[in-house]
């Protein structure tokens, strides 16, 4: 905290000042106010705490900062502090405390929440729904359309027989992957084994934890951390897969030092297990966004886009400034709509600029971001999974009708 002098450049970056142009939200502030803080200069005030909690996580200013200031660990131990004195909000510890690490329970009442997905909302094409009315924490925003049953459901969690394997892997599919979107979840696994991955799918695994930290309830986070732990280091495995770029860089900087296998992107495991291109065509002008666990705090850029060149008929346009981040945030989505939803529809409106037909993207939260900030500005462009677009390129996945794509309503 120390080495930042004040030069502002983290302004430039910062989605949450580039929305609100307030110095005492930019990155500059923030750290001004909790070393004031720290100090003994200001005291602890809800307002203060408020900013605090408005930052995204997203390393764009950490990437940009000339001194090397690391700031989300600056802001990860304010947020640490402020819970140990004053505790989490009651919707914080519903979620942190409740939610996330019970999920699997909860995963037994997925078939009625389909069911209940039928009433008082619409199905939005693209596997989608909107609710007519403001649900808790997560507002009126699109949502996934619930399957009836959880990726460790559908998919068996010890591989089937592959003759001569090129490797084996353990995929840590995280709570999205798992239950919020299961069909990219088995995507990722089919398009693995195609690859002559043998695919280990522990049923045990829990939530990385990521949003236990993120709100500063590190005894959550290292409880989940130590469940995880303890599954992952029964399995023998070349690598350990993931398919959300949050959870991957949680299990790189927290878990990595205690494991054998090393943490995988999915793209990187692919483009290192030196993958089969498709055959088939998947013909579509197509732009890709960096997810930014993925870009920023994994370094993985290069991977995504081999990949996506090497499906024939693709035509890639980069979209402008590619770091941008959505403005999902993980739980800033929830806690803070309205000003999510400016910096998604800024985001949204580069992708369209591009002129793409689809949005290819490696994080389930980014596409849910994504599906509902190009729905709002009546855009019937498509988001879809890196893994998804790869499986129907092999054939394994019918691609999306044209009823199925995102259309506002």
């Amino acid at each position: 905290m120390i080495r930042c002098v004040r030069c502002g450049q983290c302004r430039s970056v910062c989605p949450v000042f580039l929305v609100k142009k307030v110095e005492s939200d930019s990155t500059r502030g923030r750290v001004t106010l909790i070393r004031a803080l720290l100090e003994g200069e200001i005291s602890f005030s809800e307002e203060l705490g408020e900013k605090v909690w408005q930052c995204l996580l997203c390393h764009s200013c950490s990437q940009e900062c000339p001194s090397g200031v690391q700031v989300e660990k600056i802001i990860l131990a304010a947020r640490s502090k402020m819970a140990e004195l004053r505790g989490l909000p009651f919707s914080k510890k519903v979620l942190i405390q409740g939610l996330l690490p019970n999920l699997k329970s909860l995963s037994k009442l997925m078939a009625l929440g389909r069911f209940l997905q039928s009433f008082g909302g619409k199905e939005v094409p693209g596997g989608y729904w909107l609710p007519s009315f403001s649900l808790p924490l997560f507002s009126s925003r699109v949502l996934p359309r619930l399957n009836s049953r959880s990726l460790f459901q559908m998919v068996p969690s010890e591989a089937p027989f592959i003759p001569r394997p090129k490797g084996r892997a353990v995929f840590y599919a995280g709570c999205m992957l798992a239950y919020g979107y299961p069909r990219t979840g088995k995507a990722v696994v089919e398009v693995l084994y195609y690859n002559g991955i043998e695919v280990v799918i522990p049923p045990d695994q829990v939530c990385c934890g990521l949003p236990a930290l993120a709100s500063g309830h590190r005894e959550t986070f290292t409880r989940l951390r130590e469940a995880n732990l303890r599954v992952l280091k029964r399995v023998k495995a070349d690598g350990i897969v993931t398919a959300c770029p949050s959870c991957g860089s949680t299990l790189k900087e927290y878990y990595s030092s205690e494991l054998q296998a090393k943490i995988f992107d999915f793209s990187e495991f692919l483009v290192a297990a030196d993958f089969k291109p498709p055959d088939r065509e998947w013909k579509s002008v197509v732009t890709y966004h960096d997810p930014c666990h993925l870009r920023k705090a994994q370094k993985v850029v290069r991977p995504p886009r081999r990949i996506l060149a090497s499906i024939p008929g693709i035509k890639f346009k980069e979209a402008a400034d590619p770091g941008r981040c959505c403005g999902f945030g993980g739980t800033f989505g929830l806690y803070y709509p309205g000003l999510s939803r400016e910096i998604g529809r800024a985001r949204a409106g580069s992708l369209l600029d591009t002129g793409a037909e689809a949005v290819v993207t490696s994080c389930p939260g980014c596409m849910l971001q994504l599906a509902d900030s190009l729905y709002r500005q009546q855009s019937t462009v498509p988001v879809r999974h890196l893994a998804e677009v790869l499986a129907e390129a092999y054939g394994f996945h019918k691609p999306l009708t044209a009823k199925e794509v995102v259309r506002p309503g």
